[in-house]
């Protein structure tokens, strides 16, 4: 009995292992082919595979490709402007690595900026203290035949790659005002599109965020701001295997670059940075004229109105004038997208000039690049071209506002954005009213406007950053001269210059530039032209382009130097909304003008049977530029010209010269009478019982629609007060002096303050406005009652300006506005002083 039990037991644990190693055989790991069966393949530079049920993604990559750099490219396909997204924006480029670790796979980001001569020892610790980021580590799923598996949803449906949702700024006094997406949903967002290629794998994902109680409810854009979608690209590119040779970078040239720094250099200045640019050969190596190998080919995408075709191309294909110079012929080819294409306009093998008509518009015209972050070499690019630009449409919160200048909201992009669009699209609907000598049609204008548009973003997407002192080309006269200018306006198209509109009396010349400048084709010249074999006399080539950088027509800055913000910057000559040697003078024809205008603007821009929605639009635009234009003159105050030639430069100038006292004088007359004089846009009060916005529902509620005239001509005044009476532009008069300077703080207060209080029987209430807010500025300087943060000489000549005011005695018989106002002043003097 007991052997049956003992042979029963055995028996079944015997059937019981039999069992297990059935079912264990049935549990054997499924190959790749297995695990692939069915779904959806997307062969490129790494395979992707679908899953039809459930939509998870399997990619797959070879053993080869890990610890090798890939370039990761981030962009916008859609999104609002309210979120920092708008489309075509591209957002970063870095180079990645998948390392195997392990059963898992990472993904790591290193900076290639720093760099060793493989021959020092010290190039043995090239690795120190530099962080390396480990973006996702995810788990194999398998690994077979030098192939290895892993999911990548919850990469894709996370920000690991990139942080899509806006990064908050910790200094931002607005944060509570602004929109918040809230937080990401990877429950919503979802993998919408897989491009595959053999160099690059592109991969679409709508990001879905999520807040339950948002409280702002952003712009009209946002369907409903507890549910924001954001649709983001992302592509991997293999690094391109040619011969693409770097071209290094110089300080007296304008191209974006790719910064390195050579860590074992004893060089004072150890930088290797390279010039972003096209990789162009020449077919005919020896001919001093060649078409390229590979020609930067453009499509114009299908959403393009018909009617501007042409001229799109037609600026496009106007480089080629540029690259000529260079030695190539056709550098540039232009092709309009089928309307059955079977590629869409985001795919970066392709380079596209988009466009679009955006509710909330970033832009008129933006035009980024994509380089290899190792060598600069361009790999593709796009241009976006807003409608807003052809329509005149505008977007105003209050009546009176600065204009283009402060048109749109910082994108956090990470790139220094282009609105030249907006500054040409405001400009084109100021031509139309100021061209005072012949007509010109408004085709034309148009015409000419968008061919600067294009060139300026084509001029980008080359590579070429702004150029804001090329404005300098010809002087205030001979700008306005066709037979000089021929359509060359500046010096070069990467500027922000006004519409080139002829002041009373005088001929109109080219509104905007048509054509490439003289330092545009020198700067095509220097990235372009072929390279010499020998190094040393490749050098010397570079050297000697480079060597006429001190030519008038080759002046050369960028965002970095441009004064438009109050207090930043120094050199005049590097602005925007300038033009010619002479910007002051410039900008007071220009005011003057303006001025003129305003007494016809009534006739012109209203329509029988319309509302006065034109005259609004037509009077904010003009005061806009009125306004810029005194920003203009008033940089000029305080100024020092900036030069960066070499040492050994013959022609070259001092590095820092101090504007002349010439220059400076001329600005403060301009201001005084444009700016600060009583009469100030006299011409406009006839309009402003006229200036109603056209009523669109409710829309106006809680909002008095009045037009706040002193508080519109106060705020142009303030804002050319911030620069005068900046702490940077008090400091820098007073240490110009040292150096060459003839303009002193003290004789600059005095002209400013005899400007503002002028004789009390010609001042009315905008100039008793004005006097209140100067007194509160120079109380302020002085630092009576609050800590200023001035210096000590401009602490002292602000005190002393107070008390010359304070002994001012209003003249004899003076109404009651006026003596009310001199006791105010009076007392806000002297509460001061006891303070």
């Amino acid at each position: 009995m007991k052997l049956t039990t003992i042979t029963l037991a055995l028996s079944l644990a015997l059937s019981g292992h039999a069992f297990a190693a059935e079912k264990k055989e049935d549990k054997e790991p499924k190959t790749l082919s297995e695990m692939i069966k069915g779904q959806t393949e997307f062969a490129g530079v790494f395979n992707l595979y679908q899953d039809g049920k459930t939509g998870e993604h399997l990619m797959v990559i070879s053993e080869s490709q890990l610890d090798t750099p890939f370039v990761y490219f981030a962009h916008t396909i859609d999104g609002v402007t309210d979120a920092g997204h708008y489309r075509g924006a591209y957002r970063e480029t870095k180079l990645i690595e998948f390392r195997k670790y392990f059963d898992r796979i990472d993904i790591i980001s290193k900076t290639p900026r720093y760099k060793f001569d493989e021959n020092s020892a010290i190039s043995k610790a090239s690795e120190a203290n530099i962080s390396e980021a480990v973006l996702a580590s995810i788990k194999i799923e398998k690994e077979e035949d030098g192939k290895i598996a892993f999911n990548v949803n919850k990469l894709f449906l996370s920000e690991a790659l990139h942080k899509v949702s806006p990064t908050p700024n910790p200094a931002d006094k607005n944060a509570k005002k602004r929109f918040k997406v809230g937080k990401l949903d990877d429950k919503k967002s979802r993998i919408i599109k897989q491009r595959p290629y053999p160099n690059n794998l592109d991969v679409v994902v709508d990001y879905v965020f999520t807040n339950a109680s948002p409280t702002v409810r952003g712009s009209n854009a946002v369907s409903d701001p507890r549910s924001v979608s954001l649709k983001v690209q992302h592509s991997f590119v293999s690094l391109p295997n040619n011969n693409y040779a770097p071209r290094m970078d110089d300080a007296r040239i304008g191209y974006f670059t790719n910064q390195f720094d050579q860590m074992t250099s004893t060089d004072w200045a150890p930088y290797q940075d390279v010039i972003k640019r096209w990789d162009l050969q020449k077919k005919d190596a020896g001919a001093a004229l060649s078409e390229p190998v590979k020609p930067i080919t453009w499509w114009i995408e299908n959403t393009t109105p018909v009617e501007w075709r042409d001229t799109i191309r037609d600026a496009v294909l106007t480089w080629n004038t540029s690259f000529e110079k260079a030695g190539f012929k056709n550098a540039l080819e232009v092709k309009v997208q089928p309307d059955d294409a079977d590629w869409d306009a985001g795919d970066i093998n392709y380079n596209v000039l988009r466009w679009t008509s955006s509710p909330k518009p970033p832009f008129g015209g933006y035009g980024p690049a994509l380089a290899n972050p190792l060598t600069g070499e361009i790999l593709g690019s796009d241009i976006m071209l807003e409608f807003v630009f052809m329509k005149n449409r505008w977007i105003y919160d209050t009546l009176f506002t600065q204009g283009t200048m402060s048109h749109g909201e910082t994108m956090s992009t990470g790139e220094l954005n282009c609105s030249l669009g907006h500054e040409i699209q405001q400009n084109l609907m100021l031509a139309k009213g100021l061209a005072s000598g012949d007509k010109i049609a408004d085709k034309e204008m148009l015409r000419q406007g968008l061919t600067q548009l294009v060139l300026h973003e084509v001029g980008h997407t080359l590579g070429l950053n702004h150029n804001m002192k090329s404005s300098i080309l010809w002087d205030e006269k001979e700008v306005h001269d066709k037979n000089k200018t021929q359509g060359i306006v500046t010096g070069s198209v990467m500027d922000y210059a006004p519409a080139n509109i002829a002041p009373i009396g005088m001929q109109q010349g080219d509104i905007f530039q048509t054509k490439p400048g003289p330092y545009d084709d020198w700067a095509i010249n220097y990235g372009y032209s072929v390279a010499l074999a020998d190094k040393a006399a490749e050098q010397a080539r570079l050297d000697k382009i480079l060597a006429r950088s001190s030519e008038h027509a080759l002046a050369f800055g960028n965002d970095a130097d441009d004064m438009r913000a109050p207090g930043r910057h120094i050199d005049p000559r590097v602005m925007i909304g300038d033009l010619s040697s002479n910007p002051a003078a410039y900008g007071a024809d220009r005011m003057a003008l303006i001025n003129k205008l305003f007494t016809e603007l009534k006739d012109k821009a209203t329509v029988k049977g319309e509302s006065y929605q034109q005259l609004v639009t037509s009077a904010n635009s003009l005061f806009g530029q009125y306004r810029a234009q005194a920003g203009v003159v008033s940089r000029q105050i305080g100024g020092v010209y900036v030069e960066r030639a070499v040492v050994g430069d013959a022609n070259a100038d001092k590095p820092f010269t101090p504007v002349s006292l010439e220059r400076q004088t001329q600005a403060m007359d301009i201001l005084a009478k444009f700016v600060f004089a009583p009469d100030v846009l006299q011409n406009m009060q006839p309009l402003y019982s006229y200036l109603q916005l056209q009523r669109r529902g409710f829309n106006h509620y809680g909002k008095n629609e009045d037009p706040k005239a002193h508080q519109m001509i106060l705020g142009m005044q303030k804002s050319v007060l911030a620069q005068l009476l900046h702490p940077a532009v008090l400091l820098r008069i007073s240490d110009t002096a040292l150096y060459g300077n003839e303009y002193s703080l003290t004789q600059f207060m005095q002209d400013l303050t005899a400007s503002i209080f002028v004789k009390s029987k010609d001042a009315n209430s905008i100039s008793h406005n004005l006097q209140i807010e100067y007194v509160n500025q120079l109380i302020a300087i002085a630092g009576l009652g609050k800590a200023s943060k001035f210096d000590n000489l401009a602490k002292t000549a602000a005190l002393y300006q107070l008390t010359q005011i304070a002994d001012t005695s209003v003249a004899w018989g003076s109404d009651t506005a006026t003596k009310a106002h001199k006791k105010y002043i009076d007392r806000l003097i002297a509460k001061a002083l006891e303070a």
